[in-house]
């Protein structure tokens, strides 16, 4: 015997639940970084007065493309809209033994349903920046409640970015138990 171990089922399982955590960590710290970039353009507009299409956050001012900062929103938005579909099933198997199934509705609806619907919205704005080769680029629901796109998309952000910490506590204080 060369004193090697074999992996067991429940080693793998480990394995790949301590992955799943990873990734889920990822995304948690990359979107929110993402909602507080959508604090400074709320800071920027309502403390430093900067004019709302004028209001990029911070790394708007340097990922700028066609004069925007919508095109780092999209990949932002688009990616966290991937990480969040990957997380379904890895959520749902720890329901209800470690996340209780009301916290797993609030992420279905609030991060998967609603940031669904940002993604769409953020495809529009694409689309009117393609079409107009710039700004102003409103999305639907901001037009239609007459608020404006930095209002809307942090409350977007914030209510998405509730839904997925939720899971998130539970499942990281699971793993903090003997």
């Amino acid at each position: 015997m060369t004193g090697a171990t074999i992996a067991t089922p429940v080693d793998e399982r480990r394995t790949l639940s301590t992955r799943w955590l990873v990734f889920f960590t990822a995304v948690v710290v990359i979107q929110g970084v993402h909602v507080l970039e959508h604090v400074v353009q709320l800071a920027q507009v309502h403390v430093l007065g900067v004019p709302d299409d004028d209001a990029l956050g911070l790394l708007g001012y340097v990922f700028q493309f066609q004069g925007t900062e919508e095109w780092l929103h999209l990949v932002f938005n688009l990616a966290y809209l991937s990480g969040i579909y990957l997380l379904v099933a890895f959520v749902r198997r720890a329901v209800p033994a470690i996340v209780p199934q009301t916290a797993f509705v609030v992420f279905l609806i609030s991060a998967v349903g609603l940031q669904t619907w940002h993604g769409i919205e953020h495809v529009v704005i694409i689309a009117r920046v393609i079409a107009s080769g710039g700004c102003p680029c409103p999305g639907v629901v901001d037009v239609a409640l007459g608020t404006t796109d930095t209002v809307l998309h942090f409350f977007y952000n914030a209510i998405t970015y509730t839904g997925l910490v939720i899971p998130f506590v539970y499942l990281m204080r699971s793993r903090s138990c003997p």
